[in-house]
């Protein structure tokens, strides 16, 4: 989809005629070189105990099998930008937050069959994207134990304006599962994130694409090891369309 060389230099760069957007940084944007990230937070991470990784990488994915979608997996220190573009659909350029002393591991959809896409680390002009890839999916799932029962679970409606679309955000235990929908019927999507949230930064985030959802926060134990699933705090946002 030919992304700049040095796309961390500019979110221009990146999405031309698009906007660039910070769906879970609230106040504090991760813009390389932008000095943001507030001075308590810098000072707290000391740059001797962050891993040496590599600061950007990128590849191509189809998914062929029957309801899998393109799913971009990254582990990285501070935040990233994680970018993919379908053919004949505009580029979607989005900035992610991860720990800022230590790894974290997201999980991104992308809602699309074949994508091109790419990640860069964007914090502090530092290699600390340690792994990136592209995996195709019905839900995301991806390591762990498999979840047991469901214990807990919260649902509704939520439709935003015009040029808006929904973004799930939920805080729990156990194995969280965000399901949703379009309010005016088809296929139900899900974003399973396993039992790995010992390695996932706090907030689990799902963007849907779609302006109006029906949608569930499903919290399930992990047999063995979290018997009591909660679903915490759940959190319906409207974030700019692409």
């Amino acid at each position: 989809m030919g992304f700049p060389r040095r796309v961390a230099t500019s979110a221009c760069a990146l999405a031309v005629g698009t906007a660039v957007l910070i769906p879970v940084l609230g106040n504090e944007s991760a813009q390389a070189g932008s000095g943001s990230v507030n001075a308590v937070a810098a000072a707290a991470a000391k740059p001797a105990d962050y891993p040496t990784g590599i600061h950007s990488k990128k590849g191509k994915l189809t998914c062929k099998k029957k309801g899998e979608t393109a799913w971009i997996w990254d582990s990285a220190v501070g935040a990233t930008r994680v970018s993919w573009k379908a053919r004949g659909k505009k580029l979607v350029s989005r900035t992610w937050k991860h720990k800022l002393n230590d790894v974290s591991t997201r999980t991104v959809p992308t809602w699309r069959k074949s994508v091109t896409w790419k990640v860069t680390s964007t914090w502090g002009h530092r290699n600390n994207l340690l792994k990136a890839y592209g995996y195709c999916s019905t839900q995301g799932w991806r390591m762990g134990g498999a979840s047991d029962k469901l214990i807990q679970k919260k649902s509704g409606t939520k439709t935003c304006p015009a040029g808006k679309t929904v973004y799930i955000s939920s805080t729990g235990i156990g194995n969280i599962k965000h399901r949703f929908k379009p309010t005016g019927g088809g296929a139900l999507r899900s974003h399973n994130f396993g039992s790995s949230q010992d390695i996932l930064v706090t907030d689990r985030a799902t963007p849907t694409e779609l302006r109006s959802v029906k949608w569930r926060v499903e919290a399930w134990s992990i047999k063995k090891t979290i018997p009591d699933a909660q679903t915490g705090r759940v959190k319906l946002a409207c974030i700019s369309k692409y």
